[in-house]
């Protein structure tokens, strides 16, 4: 059989190779797993390394390669066309002239996959079977049956009719049309994914479109709560593919730049325009106050580096500007699903379970955080704010440095720690100095002990430093941070009071204190 094969199976265009395998041994009456025995066998040994599951993927050195061209009847130059994974990696055998197999299970090692559409698979092979097929971020979506091609962790997919939902067949055609348009389609639609991804987190009341999209594609026996994991992406597609046109926008990048007028927002709130035509765009007006206090996420962090590409254009800005940080990337569905099978476990059988953390971090790194924090904690309660100096000590530990840290982590930062922080204080990463917000801390602190500031008359009252920090802070009035001028006008120096406002005065003694020779 493995000398001359007795029936041609063709590949399908970029088939994973265990499928066209797995299509192979349904050809000639066998399982997978005695395909690949018989493929590798030598001598009465095998050759295949790995575990065989439902989403695994199969690679083989060139002579399981040859073996399987003789049994499919297909010339090697067809199979590597087809097959993208045909010769991606060489198992090492006993030796090289003998056959081998290596398989491979997870995201980190096999690309992105889903099952092929079956009405297409039988009218190209003539036979009803299964197969699986590497799908890029535009092609999930057969648009000629309408249907939605998931790939289920453990299993292989799932065909899901998108009868109830043509506004998803319609935006496969708008993210095909954005990546023959724009050369950054690609990298913008896997920031605009991790967007997504966040607010399907966020369980806002006001969104309609995505529950009603929810229950108009679960299957009748599935787990609700499985399937809010397991249609994350088709649900969220419509919206995934209209914020990456977005933000692939070079006009909407620039009225960015324009508007931000040299500064780094401090929130998203600093983006008006943007995130007006966001909500516009996605037909969600109510969009426009979620996202005006955000100051976290994948959509701050690519606005922020917006902003600094504007005045950096270089190969770095444009890299930094479509960089996913891992905290914001969208959690494996692997990951997801044990988590859920933890929670729905529940007691005792959740504790046989094996604990499943978030990929790319350590429970070394939350306790490093959580102790930072406590002291973090200390400090804010005694002084009122975050604003440390780098040399800061609080109970020995070295607090000032620790949250420079923090600063340089917050665009990747996990939600939670930033969440934490913010509740300590809301000004704790700013896009100016820390040295303004203690002095500012002061002067806050002078308002609520001794009253309103008197700006047009000198700021009597504050000491010599503060006063003339305050007028300093007048005649910059023009080109402070929004915010920061927001800060001021809560001290009574708005931009009218920073127009009349007067130098600090001293007193006679202090300035003849002054002259006077040591």
């Amino acid at each position: 059989m493995l000398a001359a094969g007795a029936f041609r199976v063709a590949p399908l265009q970029g088939e994973m190779t265990l499928s066209f395998l797995g299509r192979i041994a349904d050809r000639y009456g066998l399982t997978v797993r005695s395909l690949l025995s018989a493929v590798t066998e030598v001598a009465g040994q095998q050759g295949v390394v790995g575990a065989l599951q439902g989403d695994s993927e199969v690679f083989l050195n060139a002579a399981a390669r040859d073996r399987v061209a003789a049994l499919c009847r297909v010339p090697q130059a067809g199979l590597r066309r087809a097959l993208p994974a045909w010769t991606r990696e060489e198992p090492l055998g006993p030796s090289k002239k003998r056959p081998a197999a290596r398989l491979h299970n997870g995201v980190e090692t096999v690309a992105t996959w889903g099952p092929a559409c079956p009405g297409c698979v039988a009218a190209r092979t003539g036979r009803v079977a299964p197969a699986r097929v590497y799908l890029a971020a535009h092609q999930r979506v057969c648009p000629r049956h309408r249907c939605w091609l998931m790939g289920v962790p453990g299993s292989g997919g799932r065909v899901v009719g998108l009868a109830g939902c043509p506004e998803v067949v319609r935006a496969q055609e708008d993210h095909r049309r954005l990546l023959r348009r724009s050369p950054v389609a690609g990298p913008a639609f896997e920031v605009a994914e991790a967007v997504t991804a966040w607010w399907w987190a966020q369980e806002w009341p006001e969104e309609r479109l995505w529950p009603a999209r929810l229950c108009a594609t679960v299957p009748e026996d599935e787990d609700p709560g499985r399937w809010r994991i397991l249609a994350r992406g088709l649900v969220t597609y419509p919206e995934t593919v209209a914020v990456a046109g977005m933000l692939a926008d070079q006009t909407m990048r620039r009225r960015i730049a324009t508007q931000v007028r040299g500064h780094l927002p401090f929130c998203l709130g600093d983006l008006p325009v943007f995130i007006s035509e966001l909500a516009r765009c996605l037909e969600r007006p109510w969009l426009t106050g979620c996202l005006t206090s955000c100051m976290d996420g994948p959509l701050f962090a690519w606005a922020h580096q917006c902003s600094k590409a504007a005045e950096v254009p270089d190969d770095d800005g444009q890299r930094l500007l479509w960089k996913v940080h891992p905290a914001h990337r969208p959690r494996p569905l692997a990951d997801e699903l044990a988590q859920h099978l933890q929670e729905v476990a529940g007691g005792e059988a959740a504790e046989a379970l094996p604990l499943k953390r978030r990929r790319g971090h350590s429970r070394q790194a939350d306790e490093a955080f959580e102790a930072g924090l406590t002291r973090a904690r200390a400090y804010a309660a005694a002084r009122g704010h975050l604003a440390t100096r780098a040399d800061t000590l609080q109970d020995g530990f070295p607090l000032g440095a620790w949250m420079t840290n923090q600063r340089m982590l917050r665009l990747g930062m996990p939600a939670w720690r930033c969440a934490a922080l913010r509740a300590l204080d809301p000004y704790w990463d700013t896009p100016w100095p820390t040295l303004w917000q203690r002095t500012y801390h002061q002067a806050r602190c002078h308002v609520a002990a001794q009253g309103p500031l008197d700006a047009r008359g000198g700021f009597p009252g504050t000491g010599l430093s503060l006063g003339e920090w305050l007028y300093l802070q007048c005649t910059r009035y023009p080109d402070l941070h929004p915010e920061q001028q927001r800060l001021l006008s809560r001290l009574g120096i708005d931009a009218t009071a920073a127009q009349d406002a007067r130098p600090r005065r001293r007193s006679q003694r202090a300035g003849e204190q002054e002259a006077l020779p040591l």
